[in-house]
């Protein structure tokens, strides 16, 4: 019964994630210790960096959201073993395509052009996912390589466009567009105006919920995490309820695989690199709709390879990486305290991710190790077909 249990693939992955975490908060601490600070003070003024403050809270969410859309794209194309790593750069020409259309297309509706933006968007991002893809079918071409380079250009694009071509001849020199009109803005929730229901149940009254609301003000939390959601699920219901989803896992077993059962690889590996691309346009979108309201040379964030540390937490399940890319937005924000508060440099919060992720991945494949054949989770080395796993 016990031993049942523990050989369980859920079982297991809850004890490599354990291992895990484990081994990489004592390197973590092993760290700061070294530099002379105390490892708990230190985690703890991350996670209230994050979590503890409506302005904390309101950050993490509003970086959470292209995060959980650009992980999400990242799915499926690792589950194909199609190791796309240039959503960077996918990103960075979804936000081109947006900018392109919120600033030169002909005046039509807010409600058209914020429409075509998104299209443009998805546009951009997939026909930038197609390179790698294309060239990996026609001439067998690595597509980590090709993909990693395609960032590069990718952000000489976005260089030349807000340095010279689209610069804001009003910007005061600054490197950036012009801002977009108001009316093309992702809708910010504005928390100050929430008004709690006196039907709601509180035990103290609403008046300390009521306050903690109003002190986020007008926060990052924008319509883009309606849209982040809604490309989580599609991803979860593409994987574990569609056809095409077991395609792409039984991809990921092989090619030998996939000719003995009649499948074309060729139409999986371009529709991984379709999705992967579109996704990471969205995400540019919402970034330049959401929140900077222009194009700027930052605007990816580098966030395309932390979602790639996203996903391998996530063991390629959406329900999980959806968690995963709240948890790791929260490290990136509540990183900005160790300088503040501790005299340390805000790239300590990356020392913590990638000592996790080097935990994660050897725990999961200690994991995968003691597993029986035909029962291994999803993981970075491993996809199975949809139908044996939940989201």
């Amino acid at each position: 019964m016990i031993g049942a249990i523990l050989d369980h693939p859920r079982s297991r992955i809850a004890g490599a994630w354990a291992l895990a975490m484990g081994l990489s908060l004592a390197i973590f601490c092993a760290f700061v210790l070294a530099l002379g600070k105390d490892p708990l003070a230190v985690i703890g003024a991350t996670v209230r960096g994050a979590f503890g403050t409506p302005l904390g809270l309101s950050r993490t969410i509003g970086r959470s959201i292209p995060l959980l859309i650009l992980s999400a794209g990242l799915i499926p194309a690792f589950r194909a073993r199609f190791w796309n790593i240039g959503l960077n750069g996918c990103m960075l020409m979804g936000a081109v395509g947006a900018t392109g259309v919120a600033l030169y297309l002909p005046p039509w509706s807010p409600e058209a052009t914020s429409v075509a933006m998104l299209a443009g968007a998805i546009i951009a991002g997939a026909a930038w996912a197609l390179i790698p893809g294309i060239l990996r079918l026609r001439f067998e071409t690595p597509e980590i390589i090709v993909s990693l380079l395609l960032n590069y250009v990718a952000q000489r694009v976005v260089d030349y466009l807000v340095f010279s071509a689209w610069k804001n001849p009003a910007g005061r020199g600054f490197p950036g567009t012009a801002n977009f009109d108001q009316k093309l803005w992702l809708a910010r929730w504005d928390a100050s105006k929430t008004v709690i229901p006196s039907w709601v149940p509180l035990p103290d009254g609403s008046f300390g919920v009521q306050a903690w609301f109003r002190a986020w003000g007008n926060s990052n939390v924008h319509a883009g995490l309606v849209v982040a959601i809604i490309c989580v699920i599609a991803v979860w219901i593409l994987m574990n309820r569609s056809a095409w989803g077991l395609r792409i896992d039984i991809t990921g077993q092989g090619g030998r695989a996939a000719r003995y059962l009649g499948l074309s690889t060729t139409r999986v590996i371009l529709l991984v690199s379709v999705i992967g691309g579109g996704l990471a346009g969205i995400a540019g979108w919402s970034e330049v709709a959401g929140l900077n309201h222009r194009l700027e040379a930052g605007i990816s964030q580098e966030l395309g390879y932390t979602a790639i540390l996203v996903v391998a937490l996530g063991a390629l399940r959406p329900g999980l990486t959806a968690v995963a890319a709240i948890g790791v937005a929260g490290l990136l924000v509540g990183g900005s305290q160790l300088q503040v508060q501790f005299s340390l440099p805000v790239a300590m919060a990356g020392v913590l991710l990638w000592a996790i992720l080097y935990g994660v991945i050897n725990a999961q494949n200690l994991a995968d190790r003691r597993g029986r054949p035909g029962r291994r989770a999803p993981s970075l080395a491993s996809p199975v077909p949809a139908g044996t796993q939940g989201g």
